[in-house]
């Protein structure tokens, strides 16, 4: 397989712009973050007028200055790792750019690969897959298009080691699903999953309808086809119900296997869920429910994670136009304007 500096060399060499995401190591990580961090202070003790400008894909200019910038946790517990975010300051809750190798990407360009050969479901395990999985999940789902919603909750970043797989089309990241192994901790408990379980699951407004959710709920059931029990985490929203009916009327042989259940996942903690879809008790509309068995046509797609403490109050929202979703905040109050909304987004409840 072509290595990732043959690739840069070659879209060079044809006058293509690389993507930041094609060409990052591990041992680049480092000085990524620690030129972010210089840059973002820079901004922040800067105050006159900002030279600097970022320009939209809609054609509007911004100055960057410290109303427009966030600094924001790459992984989850690890808060001295952050990107540096650029947001829209007449709408604060839209992230337009991510700054990495000394310049301003636009999030559409760090999710834009130029390997040809990144097509079709592959495991998050280079540092350039973390930072897409970073920008799917926190700031596409989170800012640019969960923004508009009134009930959207945006996903917590994932751990450095979040098992997870991204959707790649034509060198686009267009989706993302998590998982979490049997055996595996859960969050925050010393207890253990007794089977594996679908965490979180994604797909960009864009590419809904395309059967990307059913190939992503398909693939996790063929990793581990030798289990006789799968899980998908608790509380399922009713678009995802819709999904897992046309999927399962598909595949018998999984009708037995899928469960909703709740951490760890033991049989006082899981039901079925093609039962309860065949009893009418789920969460869904009876003329959605009517055409779940019919459809051939995909629905939006997204399932809440796992990280639900109900000791804690998160909250789930779940509507026609949103997906469900349980929440954690960051736990940590943020000094500027633009840092405490996106604090706030962490925490947002219906």
């Amino acid at each position: 397989m072509e290595q990732p500096s043959m690739t840069r060399d070659r879209a060079l060499r044809a006058g293509e712009r690389c993507s930041p995401i094609d060409n990052v190591t591990w041992s680049d990580l480092r000085g990524v973050l620690e030129s972010s961090t210089q840059h973002y202070l820079h901004i922040r003790r800067h105050h006159g007028p900002s030279a600097e400008l970022f320009s939209c894909p809609d054609g509007d200019t911004i100055k960057v200055d410290g109303n427009c910038v966030l600094h924001a946790p790459l992984f989850r517990d690890e808060d001295s790792q952050k990107m540096l975010l650029l947001v829209n300051p007449k709408k604060r809750d839209s992230v337009l750019a991510v700054y990495m190798n000394d310049k301003w990407w636009g999030v559409d360009d760090v999710l834009q690969s130029c390997d040809p050969f990144q097509q079709g479901l592959k495991r998050v395990q280079t540092c350039g897959e973390r930072i897409a999985l970073f920008v799917l999940n926190c700031l596409v789902c989170g800012f640019v298009e969960g923004g508009d919603s009134e009930n959207g909750v945006c996903f917590l970043p994932h751990s450095a080691g979040e098992l997870a797989k991204i959707y790649w089309h034509r060198g686009e990241a267009v989706a993302f699903y998590t998982y979490k192994n049997k055996g595996s901790l859960c969050d925050r408990s010393s207890e253990c999953y007794v089977l594996p379980v679908l965490d979180t699951i994604y797909v960009r407004q864009k590419w809904r309808r395309h059967g990307f959710g059913i190939a992503m709920l398909q693939d996790f059931c063929q990793t581990f086809v030798q289990e006789v029990a799968l899980g998908v985490s608790s509380p399922i929203s009713p678009e995802m119900y819709h999904v897992c009916g046309r999927f399962l009327a598909d595949n018998h042989k999984e009708q037995d296997r899928l469960w909703e259940v709740d951490p760890p996942g033991d049989w006082s903690q899981r039901t079925n869920i093609w039962f309860q879809i065949l009893l009418g008790e789920t969460p869904v509309r009876e003329n959605r429910l009517a055409k779940t068995l019919s459809e051939p046509a995909e629905t939006e797609i997204s399932i809440p994670e796992s990280r639900r403490e109900r000791d804690r109050g998160n909250t789930v929202c779940e509507d026609d136009r949103n997906t469900g979703y349980s929440t954690q905040h960051l736990g940590k109050k943020r000094k500027t304007q633009v840092e405490s909304v996106y604090e706030s987004k962490q925490r947002k409840i219906c």
